[in-house]
């Protein structure tokens, strides 16, 4: 693809990315996205058929752009807790900007279709994989106690989840120090 397509690409993704936090994912059309971008429609499907296939690249974005960050942190030789605490405070920052989040919008993505779906799972699994690769980073310098870093991590990003399913229901983020807390001392 050439720099202008990339160009092009990138500014469909931002764009979108922003639509679909405000508008929720089946709200959004490819027209939507053509107005935001000043993209014609032959502009936009020349990168994109669908907004199933926007979406997908968006998600698939943030997965690359995480286990890049956690490369660069480990080649860095930036200290495991810093890693850990600074991924978690990250993404708990993410679920509670609601109007930047997609989260909502993944969730009525993956309730819509199959592809939504896998695209969840593997968005589940590559959460726990980061968390765990983490974890285990901090057993081998002797920073974490973990005996089982993949049940750890799990543990942790259904702490995370459940904070942003319930930030609308209680005081999430009064909570946040305190549950940080916890998963430091159960990692002592």
């Amino acid at each position: 693809m050439s720099v202008r397509g990339d160009l092009s690409r990138k500014k469909i993704l931002e764009v979108a990315r922003g639509l679909f936090a405000a508008k929720g994912f089946s709200a959004v059309t490819m027209q939507d996205i053509c107005d935001n971008t000043g993209l014609s429609r032959g502009g936009l499907y020349r990168h994109y058929a669908s907004t199933e296939e926007v979406f997908a690249d968006i998600i698939k974005e943030e997965q690359t752009a995480a286990f890049a960050a956690l490369e660069n942190a480990k080649r860095l030789k930036i200290a495991p807790d810093t890693i850990l605490f600074g991924f978690l405070r990250s993404r708990i920052g993410q679920l509670l900007k609601l109007e930047s989040s997609i989260d909502n919008a993944t969730a009525e993505f993956a309730a819509r279709s199959e592809l939504g779906r896998r695209l969840l799972q593997d968005r589940a699994q590559a959460s726990v994989q980061i968390i765990t690769e983490i974890l285990e980073f901090g057993v081998a310098q002797g920073v974490f106690s973990c005996e089982n870093c993949r049940a750890m991590a799990l543990h942790i990003m259904w702490c995370l989840e459940g904070m942003g399913k319930h930030n609308a229901l209680f005081p999430v983020k009064e909570e946040i120090e305190t549950q940080l807390g916890i998963i430091a001392r159960e990692l002592k």
